[in-house]
């Protein structure tokens, strides 16, 4: 009797992969970041350390969480080259499970799964997604994961479903789902319990990359030049101060480069608030997800002042889409248990 294949649901963001799949009846999420640069690594010098040293074609590729010369993924072409494909496979990897085939439900910014004009699939581009995950690809002394089988969702409006489906909300309902991502914003109305998507919008210009990039300038600026995963956090964990001392060398520049940070997170909010304020003048709920959820928080709570505790931002917003897939597409005679922990690779 053949084993059934576990399929892992995976939303593959520019700054974070974030992998859901079933074990042993219970929900598990592991949140791995994106940091890869050309080239391999040399062994590491404490055993027990993994050296994650790829190629895919004719190119090699490692993982350094610290490197300067990390490649950038926050740009919408991530979502088809060799970034994406060993973002996927290093994530798998994060699981702990031995390397065999399996399924995966992959993710696409919303504008480019449907069509903004009429909304409809874009079928191209999710077969071009399909396609790029399909490809070869090696560790070196290692064994990867076997992909056997991709389908590909839209970002950001299924993390609500759960949340819709337990708030009683009437088939007249209008939900805002806004995702601020690494690179993009994303965002939807949904009517109902999700009986029908009536609009979607996205920008490839908004994204928590804005705040990064700043962040990147004053650590190098300050002597500390660091990778997007640095930076990112930093941003992260700016109220910690002997974390920010640990990875800024030039300590008189501090109090400049926490207070660049803040202003970027505002700035980034205000865009957020008024894009979405462009979009749905008054929903009637809005729910926050993404990576970027708790930086434009308190600036749509004052956007839709209104609506009081009906702006929720979702519990683990960076790995709510994940989780949301892969309930979705777990089986109806094996409901999961309670997730047992959000891992961060």
């Amino acid at each position: 009797m053949t084993a059934t294949r576990i399929k892992f649901a995976i939303d593959d963001g520019s700054t974070n992969v974030k992998i859901s799949w079933i074990q042993n009846g219970r929900l598990k999420t592991v949140i791995s970041p994106n940091s890869f640069r050309k080239d391999w690594k040399s062994a590491a010098l404490l055993s027990g350390q993994a050296v994650y040293n790829y190629t895919i074609g004719t190119t090699k590729y490692t993982y350094d969480a610290t490197s300067d010369k990390a490649l950038s993924t926050t740009h919408i072409e991530y979502q088809y080259d060799d970034l994406n494909l060993l973002a996927v496979h290093h994530a798998l990897l994060q699981t702990g499970l031995p390397p065999q085939d399996v399924e995966v439900v992959v993710t696409l910014p919303i504008t480019q799964y449907y069509n903004p004009d009429d909304c409809q699939r874009n079928e191209e581009r999710i077969e071009a997604k399909r396609r790029n995950l399909l490809r070869d690809i090696s560790l070196n002394k290692g064994e990867l994961f076997r992909i056997v089988d991709v389908q590909v969702m839209p970002e950001s409006l299924p993390a609500a479903l759960s949340h819709l489906i337990n708030s009683s909300v009437s088939e007249f309902t209008r939900t805002l789902v806004i995702d601020c991502g690494g690179t993009t914003l994303d965002m939807g109305v949904i009517v109902g319990e999700f009986d029908d998507v009536s609009a979607i919008y996205g920008n490839n210009e908004i994204g928590v990359a804005m705040v990064t990039d700043a962040t990147r300038k004053q650590l190098a600026a300050a002597d500390s030049d660091a990778s997007y995963l640095v930076a990112n956090e930093l941003i992260k964990r700016r109220d910690d101060m002997a974390f920010v001392k640990s990875v800024i060398n030039d300590e008189s520049r501090i109090p400049q480069i926490l207070e660049r940070i803040n202003t970027k997170i505002q700035e980034l909010g205000d865009q957020v608030a008024y894009e979405a304020k462009k979009f749905v003048k008054n929903p009637n709920r809005v729910y926050l997800v993404g990576g970027g959820a708790h930086l434009v928080e308190d600036a749509i709570r004052r956007a839709y002042a209104t609506l009081g505790d009906r702006v929720v931002t979702l519990d683990n917003p960076q790995s709510a889409l994940a989780r949301e897939i892969c309930l979705y597409h777990s089986a109806s005679d094996a409901v999961p248990l309670p997730e047992e922990a959000v891992a961060d690779a």
